[in-house]
């Protein structure tokens, strides 16, 4: 038998907590019957990963960590932004011709594929020589305008495409997805965000993709906050213009706000159905004419701000979990944005710790977030029936895995800027009470990890140490010590005869805890 203590706090301490939570906190009862296997588990979260451009996924630090999120999480699509972009040099004009070179997308393309994953490709901005306008948006200058000459992008769509199948085989870019755009509805991704322009942009792109092989997926319109559906699926119907699945955007925060300094801010949304609310409300828009075609949230998270330090913060875990537990069956995709804090939207990720989108900080520590995404990927293929609205639960080759969390909305009277780079304990909640029927008797592996505040959170220290703004090698080591996941609990359990297992596991606000019961080799 053995007990490690998982995390840089004194087992005391820990002792001291489980006792106090146990008096103050009615049990939370999770039972669960190892033979009533519900069906596969959702894996819409897994689907797909958002990152920023294509320049910086030829970048050595970024592909390893694209790789690290591949191997440890399990993402099978990237997204990105600019696959167009002059950067990628695919497009120029001379003396009015157009010129097409596309090796540096097959060399982004080349690096993803190596990882083990696949493109989901989104389809913009406006090359320089082919754009009817000059305003641009990010700091890498995303042109935003329609196409000067409608036939030169059909040509062009009609080009790439051929491309990609040559390049890298018929068989292959089937597998992969080709999104129209980036939320057209905003101005600076789409001039004026204009409705019309876009669905004329949709339909041209779609067709002359189509053309060179009906097999290829095409889809939008890929819009901020779960719009224009109805809208994009009737003109498609309309028109004849095909339509292989719908993509769109939700984000769980309430803007309008000003920080402590008197700039814009957003505030986590307190509201229970943000993001869940869209999933649920666009896929009813779809059922009427289109209930068989998939739905793919191509972005989502707590906040669409790419310095909101609430990406940051150990809450973003059980936020997760509580969003994609009350989307399961509603999308075929919830791809979280993003994977890395190595981004540059807003420009190059200016701290260690700046609020980035990524599940991984810039030097590649792994937030809160990112330990939610594991855990997920760690549990069992297998759902078992349960009826407790915050916890997964499954059965594994050899025995059971579940995943239970606490998603408290924080009492936050400021916007997130200063109040997520505040120290924050977490309180005590009800304990979780497992009872599994029906196992195999034996000896099994009881395991227990936990992610939470000071629990696989790196921020918190971070706070502490008052925010500095590029971590020292030593800090970085003591922050990759913090995040390894070792155990709370590791022990090995008898179940008996009656094929039963019971106990009751602490738990603290916004606590994520990955439970494992697996039988021992005999």
């Amino acid at each position: 038998m053995s007990y490690r203590i998982g995390r840089l706090v004194t087992a005391g301490a820990i002792a001291a907590f489980v006792a106090s939570s146990a008096l103050a906190q009615s049990a939370r009862p999770i039972a669960a019957d190892m033979t009533l296997v519900s069906g596969p588990r959702d894996m819409a979260w897994q689907d797909c990963v958002g990152a920023d451009h294509p320049g910086i996924l030829l970048r050595q630090d970024n592909l390893a960590q694209l790789k690290l999120v591949h191997d440890e999480l399990g993402f099978k699509f990237i997204r990105f932004h600019g696959i167009l972009h002059d950067d990628m040099e695919a497009y120029r004009e001379v003396d009015g011709k157009p010129v097409y070179n596309f090796d540096k997308i097959d060399a982004v393309y080349d690096a993803i594929l190596k990882t083990g994953m696949k493109p989901f490709v989104e389809i913009g901005f406006m090359p320089h020589d082919l754009a009817s306008g000059t305003k641009t948006i990010f700091y890498w200058k995303g042109n935003g305008s329609p196409p000067k000459d409608w036939g030169k992008w059909s040509d062009f769509m009609t080009a790439f495409a051929r491309h990609l199948e040559d390049r890298f085989g018929v068989a292959e870019v089937r597998s992969w997805r080709f999104e129209v755009w980036n939320e057209p509805n905003l101005d600076g991704f789409w001039t004026d965000g204009n409705q019309k322009t876009y669905l004329k942009l949709y339909e041209v792109t779609a067709k002359a993709i189509k053309a060179v092989d009906p097999a290829l997926l095409v889809g939008g319109p890929s819009t901020a906050g779960a719009a224009w559906v109805p809208e994009f699926l009737a003109y498609a119907k309309a028109s004849g213009t095909p339509v292989d699945f719908v993509t769109t955007h939700a984000y769980g925060v309430n803007g309008g706000f000003l920080d402590e300094k008197g700039e814009g801010d957003n505030k986590l949304a307190p509201q229970p159905g943000s993001i869940s609310n869209d999933v649920w409300k666009v896929r009813g828009e779809m059922q009427a004419d289109w209930p068989g075609l998939p739905l793919y949230f191509t972005e989502w998270s707590t906040s669409y701000n790419p310095r909101d330090p609430i990406h940051d913060d150990y809450l973003s875990a059980a936020f997760i979990l509580d969003k994609l537990k009350k989307t399961e069956n509603g999308a075929q995709s919830m791809s979280y944005w993003t994977y890395t804090d190595l981004f540059e939207e807003a420009g190059p990720p200016p701290s260690s710790f700046h609020g980035g989108f990524g599940l991984v900080n810039r030097e590649g520590l792994r937030k809160a977030a990112f330990f939610a995404y594991k855990y997920l990927n760690e549990l069992g293929s297998q759902a078992l029936a349960g009826s407790d609205t915050r916890s997964i639960l499954t059965r594994t080759k050899n025995g059971f895995a579940g995943l239970f969390w606490d998603y408290t909305t924080p009492d936050q009277k400021e916007s997130n800027r200063p109040f997520f780079r505040k120290v924050r304990p977490a309180g005590a909640v009800a304990p979780v009470e497992l009872n599994l029927t029906k196992l195999t008797p034996g000896t099994y592996r009881l395991t227990l990890h936990r992610t939470g505040y000071e629990a696989n959170d790196v921020y918190t220290q971070y706070l502490k140490w008052g925010m500095p703004k590029d971590l020292s090698a030593n800090q970085i080591a003591t922050l990759q010590k913090q995040s390894a996941d070792k155990p709370d609990i590791d022990l090995k359990v008898t179940v008996g005869a009656d094929g039963t297992f019971r106990r009751s596991f602490a738990m603290r606000q916004n606590d994520v805890i990955l439970v494992k019961l697996e039988e021992s080799p005999r």
